[in-house]
């Protein structure tokens, strides 16, 4: 599970730092390395795994297209979401 929060705040870290001028294969690799975190680490229900759904869905949606600022917000709230649950299952 610490790989998986280290994944989601380098994600946020990025997303926080994007524009339409950022190199796009750094941010790519670190957003796609978020992707992959949340989808393999889904069980069965609970908190956790809707919040690991939708940070799955929105850095999906912020990759297949331009950085817009409704993409990107989207992008941090599900990964404060995700983040909030992680520690919370670490507690």
């Amino acid at each position: 599970m610490s790989e998986e929060l280290k994944a989601a705040k380098a994600a946020k870290a990025v997303i926080n730092v994007l524009s339409a001028i950022t190199a796009r294969s750094a941010v790519a690799t670190t957003i796609r390395t978020a992707i992959d975190a949340a989808v393999l680490a889904l069980g069965s229900g609970g908190a956790l795994n809707a919040a690991r759904t939708d940070v799955g869905i929105a850095l999906s949606n912020l990759m297949d297209g331009p950085p817009t600022p409704v993409r990107m917000d989207k992008a941090k709230v599900a990964i404060d979401a995700w983040i909030k649950e992680l520690e919370a299952a670490r507690a």
